[in-house]
């Protein structure tokens, strides 16, 4: 084979891939999601047909834990992880030589006799051989999402929300398994380790509305099918989890995941606005490209002297680096857009709001005179947070470079403002999707995720968000920044420090509101895929990628060097 592809190995002889196996080098250890192709009929005319089929019904990859020592399969048409086994460098059985060792007699009992090898044979792309007691009977390869002859579009990040109350008489049992989830999550991630395409995600109990039952509530940031990722969560695993969602009501008690996922999907709530600090950068993406870094810097520090080098050419060398790293050299290569279709639905949205929003404009004068008589009868709550209230908020921030946060409140009450809430996150969404969808919301370049999402039919609604640094700085940034963003959405919510005209005043009484956000917050699990990455140092590394793929002149080569 003179091109090593996918295309070619799947063209190629049982020989073939036997003799490029003992040849190549075993390559790191892969990390995330890799997608999968069987090779059950090497050099026959059927091999692809028989692959295709396999990656639609049966197997589509692999998702190795960030450690680089365990992984999952994806198993199905919609990839649930499933299998789990064992990876650590060690000899093949085919030659002796070194390769990365994936064991499943330890971890499997449906794979108990089952060890994959595998060898990076090109970059971006594995190949495995598959041996049974023993015995080998097959082939496979695996590659990074977004990588072979055609790029895969990047996956557009998705915003999962699930909500579901609680079995009566069962409610003093989450404390203890929020407890064992949470020392599962900051130990080494808990269940969600192993869950592909989770950037973010979080539980907490929401307080009782009116019916005085208390519920559960699961929100997270996916680049991964919603699907796929309901299937995760249904997974029988005996974990905390899955004990928290067996406390819900009507949770169903069954073996097979296909009812527990048709309750999952029962119990979302779409969310009300959305803001995503960068769309299309997948958690694949945020790692490699860290990775990337830190091997960039490796080279630069081994090299004793740099002094006299010019910035292109300093450039140059790094560039023929990482083209001679076989796991290194997709970077070489611009990262992929989000897929035709999102941004085909993106456009309509982009025109269709501001098509619409002129209708409105004859009705906005009697709306702020009604809003201002609602302001003035206003009254704002003065209520502390006791010390063991904050202790409990508190325990969970400043662990790590990302913090969550998490506030639930009600609505208002009254069809003016209703309205106003709707209209205002209407446009707000829009606003998140199509202006600050760049790297920043309105010059806040800390948070990576929020939403609002509305519940109980509009009478309360949850703001949860993933953002850097401290609480009083991220609230800092909002007055400084955001406070007439923030007293058009949040003024609406009952007990918030009074407004003038929807957008004066309010946050801009900066103890008042601090103090307002502390009282409606809650505690919650949390998880981050990547807790040690600012969004700054998420933006650095995507540009330091982003340099690599072109020839830069001495100015541009001095401002991409200033990024290490």
């Amino acid at each position: 084979m003179t091109v090593v592809d996918e295309a070619a190995l799947l063209r190629a002889t049982h020989d073939e891939l036997d003799r490029l196996f003992r040849a190549s080098p075993p390559g790191e250890v892969p990390h995330g999601p890799m997608d999968g192709t069987a090779v059950l009929a090497p050099g026959t005319p059927v091999n692809r047909l028989v692959a295709s089929l396999a990656r639609s019904v049966a197997w589509r990859g692999k998702v190795f834990d960030p450690a680089g020592r365990t992984l999952a399969n994806r198993i199905g048409p919609v990839g649930v992880t499933a299998i789990k086994a064992v990876v650590a460098p060690g000899h093949s059985w085919v030659d002796g030589r070194e390769c990365v060792v994936i064991d499943y007699s330890k971890t499997s009992l449906v794979a108990h006799g089952v060890r994959d090898e595998i060898r990076l044979v090109a970059k971006d792309l594995y190949l495995g051989v598959v041996w049974l007691w023993r015995r080998r009977v097959g082939w496979f390869l695996l590659r990074r999402p977004g990588t072979g002859a055609a790029a895969s579009p990047s996956p557009h990040q998705i915003p999962l929300t699930i909500r579901a109350p609680l079995r009566q008489g069962h409610e003093g049992d989450v404390p203890g398994l929020l407890d064992e989830l949470r020392k599962g999550v900051d130990s080494d991630g808990g269940p969600f380790r192993d869950m592909a395409g989770v950037h973010f995600a979080r539980v907490f109990v929401l307080p009782p509305d009116g019916d005085g039952r208390e519920s559960l509530i699961y929100m997270a940031e996916l680049d991964t099918p919603v699907l796929a990722h309901l299937h995760d969560l249904a997974a029988a695993r005996g974990d905390a989890l899955s004990a928290l969602l067996g406390l819900c009501e009507e949770y169903p008690e069954t073996r097979t995941a296909g009812g527990r996922v048709r309750w999952l999907r029962d119990h979302e709530i779409p969310p009300a606005a959305t803001y995503v600090h960068r769309t299309g950068r997948s958690l694949a993406r945020i790692r490699d490209e860290a990775r990337l870094r830190e091997r960039i810097e490796q080279f630069l520090d081994e090299k004793p002297e740099w002094t006299g080098t010019g910035e292109v050419a300093v450039h140059r060398a790094i560039r023929d680096f990482v083209a001679q790293q076989p796991d290194l050299s997709w970077a070489l290569r611009p990262a992929a857009p989000t897929a035709v279709g999102h941004r085909l639905r993106e456009a309509a949205h982009l025109v269709a709001v501001p098509a619409v929003a002129p209708l409105l404009l004859p009705a906005v004068p009697a709306l702020a005179a009604l809003i201002r008589l609602k302001e003035l009868r206003d009254e704002p709550e003065h209520a502390t947070v006791s010390r063991e209230r904050l202790a409990e908020l508190t325990q969970q921030e400043d662990t790590r470079v990302q913090n969550p946060f998490t506030a639930t409140g009600y609505v208002k009450p009254g069809p003016v403002r209703h309205f106003t809430l709707r209209t205002v996150l209407y446009g707000l969404d829009w606003f998140n999707r199509h202006v600050y969808a760049t790297g920043g919301l309105a010059g806040v370049r800390t948070i990576h995720f929020a939403r609002w999402v509305y519940l109980d039919g509009g009478r309360r609604l949850v703001f949860a968000s993933n953002y850097d640094g401290s609480l009083e700085s991220y609230m800092d940034d909002f007055i400084d920044k955001l406070s007439a963003g923030l007293n058009a959405v949040f003024s609406n919510g009952a007990g918030y420090p009074r407004t003038r005209w929807l957008l004066w005043g309010g946050a801009r009484d900066e103890q008042a509101f601090k103090s307002y956000l502390r009282a409606h917050q809650l505690p919650a699990v949390w998880y981050s895929a990547y807790g040690d990455l600012s969004a700054r140092n998420i933006d650095d590394n995507s540009a330091l990628r982003d340099g690599l793929t072109r020839d830069l002149d001495a100015e541009a080569a001095r401002s991409w060097l200033a990024l290490l």
